[in-house]
């Protein structure tokens, strides 16, 4: 026992000693990539290096992708690059870049999409006879097939991976297929089989000197030690595989260890260990949900100006082609006049019409298709930007839910606890506790109701149960309680039932704006009305509080918090205020969501 504790901290130390060193390492190295990359882009733009510019802009995709962390952004890289490839028509291109669209749509939740796309590239690459892309795809299949807990499936593209791997000699393509086959047996509980695969991933990922790889067959093997409750063994699994993935920021494996670690250790009763890694992995879960937040702030900040610089290269682009082709007409209209010198004026004229005709005709229906393309990828990016907006909000209630539950469960019990044994001390002969345990036990019925109060604000239970209205004056109702202003709640024509989403979603808003007007304002009286119109909800909230200057930016006072759950429920925000005039919001919101995922 001594000797493992030995080395379960001196892997802590070395991995917070890692995440101090390589992650300025990896950040110049990225730097160096990124400015040659840009070099590049500009030099076959000025050349108008068409395959130039596809390479350029699928490498822009990549580093978004794997450095910056912004799949939007390298969506639409992607999208630029396939544009190119089919100018070019560089029929190899085009697939490629087909393959990393159906797996960032993947890594998005957007299974049927890439599914459709993937069979499509299954069928190319078999053809053409390319193992190692086949191997991939048939790998990504398995993904889809495995989420959606379709087994056979998920077997049939599994064994087909295998069968492609085993013609080739790719041994990080190798340890992905490992890395997927212990998931398959993990899920149909073969942890034998799962524990030699994990062992074998583990071997050939250190031959192959991969940190990332050998981190996620660590991960693997951890987890099938605690499934088969090694506690310690697990626990050494993944804290060598935590020192492995400190050098990524903002990883998702990285939160999965924190998790499972602290799952381990609150086995073994070792709390605290247990409560670090699970601050650890709320620190680190609200660093990736505010990294998500700051991408998508300033994906909507560089997108007017993006469009403007796309739609600048498209003109030159097409005036580039346009006198391309006039050339090319020029060419053969020499050549017919000079075959057909003596004679026939008449005929060359229809010739030249109708070639101008062609010539128009393909214009017309290239902007069709670029419009239809452009169509598209609009309807991709709007549902990963709704994809993301909807696992933020999802993240913070779960979140929120937890904690409610740890509060109330954990804390509330332990006080209450407290409280019985402090009942229960016994008396000296003078009596002298008396008054000390009364203020003991008066302070602990504070510290319990705090409890109550918190765990409520985190999740409301009334909502679930009661539905809005009573969850509304339920919040009223503490407010006042607890010493704050008069606040008026009234309600017209509200239905009893209603999209949990929506009701939480209002809930929310109405929390929000109370506690700005409380904690903010300062309002003394504070009216809230909700009413329908049409099928919207009107929220209307006012306040005799300081108020504040509209035009300036108030991120402290939740506002961010507000537009996003008004965004989400695609809705509306008004809002009236002046310094020491009060605060006036009017809110509408459709009173039901209607999904387009």
């Amino acid at each position: 026992m001594i000797v493992n504790c030995r080395n379960i901290i001196g892997l802590v130390f070395m991995s917070i000693a890692l995440s101090f060193v390589q992650p300025h390492h990896l950040v110049a190295q990225s730097r160096l990539s990124y400015d040659a990359i840009i070099q590049n882009l500009n030099d076959a733009r000025e050349a108008s290096d068409f395959s130039g510019l596809a390479r350029s802009y699928f490498h822009l995709a990549l580093f978004e992708e794997r450095i910056r962390k912004n799949s939007e952004r390298s969506f639409d890289y992607l999208s630029r690059s396939l544009d190119y490839y089919k100018v070019v028509k560089d029929s190899s291109g085009i697939q490629n870049i087909r393959y990393h669209i159906a797996r960032q749509m993947i890594e998005n939740a957007m299974f049927e999409d890439a599914y459709d796309e993937l069979v499509q590239l299954a069928g190319y690459y078999k053809r053409s006879g390319d193992a190692k892309r086949s191997a991939e795809i048939e790998l990504q299949l398995f993904k889809i097939d495995f989420e959606n807990l379709d087994v056979k499936a998920a077997v049939e593209s599994l064994d087909k991976a295998g069968a492609y791997i085993d013609q080739i000699d790719n041994p990080e393509l190798e340890i992905n297929y490992l890395i997927e086959k212990i998931r398959y047996f993990d899920l149909v509980q073969d942890l034998d089989t799962a524990m030699v695969l994990a062992n074998i991933c583990i071997e050939k990922s250190h031959h192959l000197n991969s940190a990332i790889n050998k981190a996620l067959c660590l991960a693997a093997r951890g987890n099938i030690n605690f499934q088969n409750s090694e506690f310690l063994k697990a626990i050494l699994d993944f804290e060598e595989s935590l020192s492995l993935l400190y050098s990524i920021p903002y990883n998702k494996d990285r939160l999965g260890v924190y998790n499972k670690l602290a799952a381990a250790y609150d086995s073994l009763s070792d709390f605290g260990n247990a409560y670090r890694y699970v601050k650890l992995y709320s620190s680190l879960q609200d660093s990736i949900l505010n990294e998500n937040r700051i991408i998508a702030v300033s994906t909507i900040t560089n997108k007017f100006e993006t469009r403007q610089k796309s739609t600048e290269i498209k003109l030159k682009e097409l005036e580039i082609e346009f006198a391309h082709e006039s050339n090319q007409q020029q060419k053969r209209a020499l050549i017919v006049l000079v075959i057909a010198l003596g004679g026939l004026l008449l005929g060359i004229y229809y010739i030249v019409r109708f070639y101008k005709e062609k010539i128009e005709t393909a214009r017309i229906i290239e902007k069709q298709n670029d419009e239809i393309n452009r169509q598209k990828i609009n309807e991709l990016q709007d549902k990963i930007q709704i994809n993301s907006m909807q696992s933020m909000i999802n993240g913070q209630e779960i979140e929120r839910e937890r904690i409610a539950k740890d509060l109330h469960d954990s804390l509330g019990g332990l006080l209450s606890t407290i409280k019985l044994k402090v009942d229960n001390l016994d008396l000296d002969s003078t009596g002298k506790m008396d008054d000390e345990r009364k203020s003991t036990t008066d302070l602990i019925d504070v510290a319990v109701s705090e409890v109550r109060s918190i765990s409520q604000n985190l999740q409301p239970g009334a909502l679930s149960r009661l539905g809005l209205i009573p969850a509304i004056n339920d919040l009223v109702n503490r407010y006042e309680i607890e010493g704050g202003p008069e606040i008026t709640f009234q309600h017209f024509d509200i239905p009893t039932k209603m999209d949990q989403q929506v009701a939480l979603g209002i809930y929310r808003i109405v929390q929000e704006i109370l506690n700005n007007a409380i904690k903010h304002a300062r309002a003394s009286e504070i009216l809230v009305q909700l009413n329908m119109e049409h099928d919207n909800i009107v929220i209307h909230v006012e306040d005799d509080g300081v108020g504040f200057d509209t035009s300036e930016s108030y991120a402290g006072m939740g506002m961010g918090n507000i537009k996003s759950r008004v965004n989400y429920l695609k809705g509306s925000m008004e809002i009236d205020s002046r310094k020491d005039q009060g605060t006036s919001y009017l809110i509408h919101v459709k009173s039901f969501i209607r999904q387009s995922i």
